[in-house]
């Protein structure tokens, strides 16, 4: 998908937006470089998170021991920077002034174990098994993930506009059903990430990732809920 220079209309259109460029040359190596370290304790300590997994968590006890978290200060700095919250601010509804709120900072990597195609989901869906619970959920929270790649990453698909309406029949069907990780959905495209590019996408959004030991994916992903509009 090609880069957009309007990435509030883009995202809030089609449900993302890749900004092209978004990391200077030093602070991509600076964010890589802690992220790296993040990833190396956790496949030397782990054996299967960053084994088998193709993200770990930065919040979680997965991540560096506690003595080794101030060398992942650049990281936080940037996920709770000015320049992000002000990015984030533009997607939220007007009038809005409470600030988003950070939900978790992932590293998706390359898994060392083995290669599979990822289920089409929207994130609503995780912990409600019950398709209207869900949609409830969905038409009530608005969540957004940005991401900043490291290595050009092709990997991430989703369905233009899905943010802005439930699914069809067919779509329902594939992504509830047991056809969970089928290569086609109606309508989806692939987004692709030059090394240093950003990326705003809407967690409602149907959308799945492909997962494959190669080639090397080093790629930050920072999960938001933004405020909504107060009921009257």
């Amino acid at each position: 998908m090609s880069p957009n220079t309007n990435p509030t209309g883009t995202f809030v259109s089609l449900g993302f937006a890749v900004l092209p460029k978004f990391l200077r040359a030093s602070q991509q190596l600076e964010l890589r470089r802690a992220c790296d370290l993040a990833l190396l304790h956790s496949r030397r300590d782990w054996r299967e998170t960053a084994h088998s997994t193709p993200r770990i968590s930065l919040l979680a006890s997965a991540g560096p021991a506690d003595h080794d978290r101030e060398l992942l200060s650049p990281i936080v700095e940037f996920v709770t920077s000015q320049r992000v919250c002000a990015l984030l601010q533009t997607l939220a509804m007007p009038g809005m002034t409470d600030a988003p709120r950070l939900e978790d900072v992932h590293y998706y990597h390359e898994q060392t174990k083995r290669d599979w195609d990822g289920d089409w989901h929207r994130d609503s869906q995780f912990g409600r098994p019950d398709p209207e619970l869900e949609r409830e959920r969905f038409e009530a929270k608005v969540a957004v993930h940005v991401r900043v790649a490291f290595e050009d990453d092709d990997r991430l698909e989703i369905v233009p506009g899905s943010h802005r309406r439930w699914d069809s029949p067919e779509e329902l069907r594939i992504r509830r059903g047991a056809d969970r990780a089928a290569p086609h959905m109606p309508n989806a495209i692939r987004i692709q990430l030059r090394a240093g590019d950003g990326c705003l996408f809407h967690a409602g959004s149907i959308h799945r990732a492909t997962y494959r030991r190669a080639p090397m994916r080093r790629t930050l992903d920072a999960l938001y809920v933004l405020p909504r509009a107060p009921q009257r």
